[in-house]
């Protein structure tokens, strides 16, 4: 009976004396008087796993009343179906009755109790080791026997079928020990040979340790160069050999097995392992021929695109290697390949690096897969070509000053001392408001003195006026004169003590109503007042920029009070005097607003954008990376 890879494809041999030789050896039972003892000492005493199962079937049968005919199948990987391993009574036995019950059972993979032809009970049941399929089935026919008989027929079956879950996580265990242990020498050798940065140093230091772990008499790794168009592999390290020579026979023949594995992307030994029995091995045939060498095992070195080289291990004396050596080897090749390759990558010049990036890029785009970076290019590419195809407005952006069109100062007159101010910054005022007191009473005083000389010199005039002493009057008026031109001045002085609004406007600077008394000097400014009609903006553009700002250019003004209000302005004038603001050399441009909307004041601050044309959008947006390559191009030439 033969189950194919899929849970329900059992299928039966119509005659069970057609293929004899595989089926299992049969199993005579004892009389019933030593049936016990001897099927227990079968089962102790047996030599091969195939007995030991046909003995502990023997004995499950011998323990379920009405069996009359039992197996028992496992799951065989390389052919995907369930062979049976064990037949009891009789292995000539035509076991297509069974095959129902065991399809339910791999279908299910539960337990299942079958009727059969002629009054027969068909017991099977699963042996199943975690999530996967079953990896065993019993299957016993009962005749002559009710169904408490069947029931207790399948107690015995579930506890006797412990035995084979034990057999089957031992040697899960057995397996998953011996890949441990791989694992680690793979994982010890890739530690050695990360330590060294060098291609060279890093493939020596791993053919040494390979030569100690598998007990080899060689090691060879070799690399292949020309990957793309010709692949041709050259050894990079021999074990133990600071030197040898590359153009020999030995190395020749050695390289060509090496190419051998390495075509065929599969392991090669020479003699051939059963499980490497299929790969070629001509060339391995031929560098046993000409060296030493009894026994050799390549296997390829590969990274995530492909194969990338070889790993030969090499015995002079008779001592074959095992299949546990050549998983041993494969587990190493699969850590070693990438870090070697990575190496190799790294020591080359720019240009293979440029080539193998070029290269990658091109196979993503182009390669049947990767979809979402194909679309990803195509909008990138549709987004550069845009951008050359299409017109923007090109505009010169710059920090931008509200300023009074005019600012009036209003300036201390004399030196004194704050008496009255009533006003300061912010504050609107018309043209004659007091916005500043001056204390004025040394200045009346002052003025007190002089008319006070004055009425004098008027009455020492008249007397000598009276005593006809003329040259006494000619001094006299002189006097008076002086005096006279002193009061003046002091009324003058007394008038100017109040400092009134020059225009209509707003204050913009100065607040004195925190300085009460405190003294001014003469000529100090006090305040400073700009109209709320008449505004001009100032503007600092970037040197780079200048060339395209001329007087004339329009642009409009976005404030930081009113974002969303652009003000259109028209520059008036380019001051040439340079100025140093954040890094950047910087020049003045005044510009005057066409209209002055509600809301606006001196000193507000935004940023203006001149018009300067109408150009591609891939040139306004790079033009500042242009200028800086062809400036730094420039400065590199002689």
């Amino acid at each position: 009976m033969t189950m194919q890879g899929k849970p329900a494809g059992v299928a039966a041999d119509a005659d069970p004396q057609d293929n004899p030789a595989q089926r299992p050896e049969p199993f005579l039972l004892p009389s019933s008087a030593n049936l016990d003892r001897s099927l227990w000492a079968a089962f102790a005493n047996a030599r091969t796993h195939a007995q030991r199962q046909s003995a502990w079937l023997a004995l499950l049968f011998g323990r379920v009343p009405g069996a009359v005919l039992g197996v028992l199948l496992e799951a065989d990987p390389a052919k995907a179906a369930y062979e049976p391993v064990a037949i009891v009574p009789d292995p000539r036995r035509d076991l297509s009755a069974l095959v129902p019950a065991a399809e339910k059972v791999l279908e299910t993979r539960r337990p299942a109790v079958v009727p059969g032809k002629d009054g027969a009970i068909h017991l099977a049941y699963p042996v199943v080791l975690g999530p996967g399929a079953a990896v065993s089935v019993v299957a016993l026919e009962l005749r002559g026997v009710d169904d408490a008989a069947a029931q207790a027929g399948m107690r015995e079956i579930h506890w006797a079928a412990g035995w084979l879950a034990a057999r089957g996580w031992e040697a899960r265990a057995g397996d998953e020990t011996a890949r441990l242990r791989r694992s680690v020498t793979a994982l010890d050798i890739l530690a050695s040979v990360s330590e060294h940065s060098r291609l060279e140093a890093a493939a020596m230091a791993a053919v040494n340790e390979i030569q100690t772990a598998l007990v080899a008499d060689q090691v060879s790794v070799g690399l292949v160069r020309g990957r793309a168009r010709n692949p041709r592999i050259r050894v990079v390290a021999l074990s133990y050999s600071a030197w040898f020579r590359k153009r020999s026979a030995v190395m020749e023949t050695l390289e060509t097995a090496m190419e051998e594995a390495f075509d065929q992307n599969a392991a090669v030994s020479a003699p051939a392992l059963p499980s490497l029995s299929r790969a070629i091995s001509v060339a391995h045939g031929e560098h046993l021929r000409t060296t030493r060498t009894q026994h050799m095992l390549t296997v390829p070195l590969s990274d995530e695109i492909g194969p990338v080289g070889a790993l030969t291990l090499e015995r002079r004396e008779d001592k074959p290697f095992a299949e546990e050596d050549a998983l041993v080897a494969q587990a190493i090749a699969a850590l070693l390949g990438p870090v070697l390759e990575l190496k190799r990558r790294n020591r080359r010049w720019v240009g293979g690096r440029l080539v193998d990036g070029t290269a990658h890029v091109l196979g993503v785009l182009l390669g049947p897969r990767h979809l979402s970076w194909k679309l990803l290019a195509v909008t990138l590419a549709a987004m550069v070509l845009a951008m050359i195809l299409v017109q923007i407005p090109f505009r010169i952006q710059a920090e931008a000053v509200l300023r009074g069109e005019i600012n009036r100062a209003v300036v201390a007159p004399f030196a004194g001392f704050v008496a009255e101010a009533p006003l300061r910054a912010g504050d609107t005022v018309s043209a004659g408001d007091l916005m500043v007191r001056l204390d004025d009473s040394d200045l009346r005083l002052e003025a007190l003195r002089w008319r006070s000389e004055i009425d004098r010199l008027v009455s020492e005039s008249r007397e000598a006026l009276a005593a006809k002493d003329r040259a006494r009057v000619a001094l006299t008026e002189t006097q008076i004169t002086q005096a006279r031109a002193q009061a003046a001045l002091a009324d003058a002085e007394l008038a100017r003590a109040q400092r009134l609004a020059p225009i209509d406007g707003m204050i913009v600077t100065g607040d004195l109503s925190q300085k009460l008394g405190a003294p001014v000097q003469l000529g100090e400014v006090l305040f400073e007042v700009a109209p709320l009609d008449r505004y001009r903006v100032e503007m600092q553009v970037d040197e780079r920029d200048l060339a395209y700002v001329s007087e004339g250019t329009n642009g409009r003004l976005a404030l930081a009070g009113h974002p969303a209000d652009g003000l259109a302005l028209r520059v008036t004038r380019i001051t040439p005097l340079a100025q140093v603001r954040e890094g950047a050399n910087t020049y003045r441009v005044e510009a005057a607003l066409d209209a002055a909307p509600a809301g606006i004041r001196p000193g507000m601050e935004g940023v203006a954008k001149l018009d300067a044309g109408i150009e591609a959008a891939i040139w306004v947006w790079t033009r500042r990376l242009v200028d800086w390559a062809q400036r730094t191009a420039w400065t590199w030439q002689p």
